[in-house]
């Protein structure tokens, strides 16, 4: 019989109330992750990502300007449905974030291990020494140098790969369920972010927790990832398993995505791929397909009606009019190839 997922998220909604009135920022999304499974988020900057992955901890929780739809079930409990004094036990404890900026997510004026410490005691509830001992044990882990010394030493005294990986070590700290990783590595140079990304996969596999990684690198999605959400516009627009993803993609946007990864053997003399137009602002969105001002294949219809979300084929899952056109195209193109 197989296992229940670990998270399920369903018809999640996420309203902000602004000066210009309701905003939806994230508009009936549906996806899940099971334990030992990374599933991968991708889509351009302000399509929902982030929002999606801070309303699972319920980090957007401000009286009379967040508004939540739907369910995030964690081991069948819906989050939303969760007392804050229920959710800080959860928090930090049985899910974890990684966030894209360290620094700017560790505490400057207190040390990176009583940083670690706190949340060892606060969950563990262990005395203050076997926080530390524990402390050093994690910078270790995550491959610190000298982590008897950094353990004293504060965020500002590390370099960004450091600031990251004590990251990792404190989200990792009360051996979570699940881990959510925010572009953990879109601020670093491509060494350190291959080895973090190393690193990832490594604890991923020793303590087989789930995880979301959000991105807008496929490069990165196509190492790590098993499965792959792609948003656009606050929703979901196609979901498969990644070498299904890469291999044939049914949605114009993904096959956008794809076409800007630069490629090894291209010719240098022509222009890298672009997405025409621009993403529609969150209160101007179009009343068909939301991706149709820019799509190549857009005809009345997609300006007209939005498409469903459907499963074109097992576990690929597509919201657009021509997904069955964009698949035979692709498999064309593969048979010439």
């Amino acid at each position: 019989m197989t296992k229940p997922p670990l998270l399920e998220v369903n018809e999640l909604k996420v309203h902000f109330y602004t000066e210009r009135g309701r905003i939806t920022a994230v508009d009936g999304i549906s996806f899940h992750v099971h334990a030992g499974e990374i599933v991968g988020v991708v889509g351009e900057s302000g399509c929902g990502k982030s929002v999606t992955s801070q309303a699972i901890l319920r980090l957007l929780d401000e009286k009379d300007t967040v508004e939540y739809d739907g369910k995030i079930l964690f081991e069948g409990t819906d989050l939303l449905q969760l007392p804050e004094a229920g959710m800080q036990k959860i928090r930090g404890n049985e899910i974890s974030m990684i966030f894209q900026d360290p620094l700017s997510s560790l505490n400057p004026v207190f040390s990176i291990g009583s940083q670690i410490a706190e949340s060892l005691m606060l969950h563990q509830q262990i005395s203050k020494k076997a926080a530390f001992e524990k402390a050093v044990e994690l910078l270790r882990m995550t491959g610190i140098p000298a982590p008897e010394k950094r353990v004293h030493e504060y965020p500002h005294q590390l370099s960004g790969g450091m600031r990251q990986r004590a990251m990792i070590a404190m989200t990792l700290a009360c051996q979570p369920k699940l881990l959510i990783a925010d572009e953990p590595t879109t601020a670093l140079d491509v060494t350190i972010q291959a080895q973090i990304l190393d690193l990832m996969l490594e604890l991923n596999r020793e303590q087989g927790m789930g995880m979301i990684f959000i991105t807008h690198d496929l490069g990165v999605v196509a190492e790590l990832c098993s499965r792959v959400v792609v948003m656009y516009l606050g929703q979901i627009v196609e979901e498969a398993d990644v070498d299904t993803l890469f291999a044939q993609p049914r949605h114009p946007y993904t096959k956008g995505l794809m076409k800007s990864i630069p490629q090894m053997d291209s010719d240098r003399s022509q222009k890298l791929h672009v997405i025409e137009g621009m993403v529609p602002t969150l209160d101007n969105i179009p009343a068909g397909c939301r991706f149709a001002p820019r799509c190549p294949y857009a005809d009345s219809m997609c300006h007209e009606r939005p498409p469903a979300y459907e499963e074109h084929a097992a576990g690929h899952k597509v919201r657009c009019w021509h997904a069955e056109k964009i698949a035979q195209e692709e498999e064309e193109r593969s048979y010439v190839s």
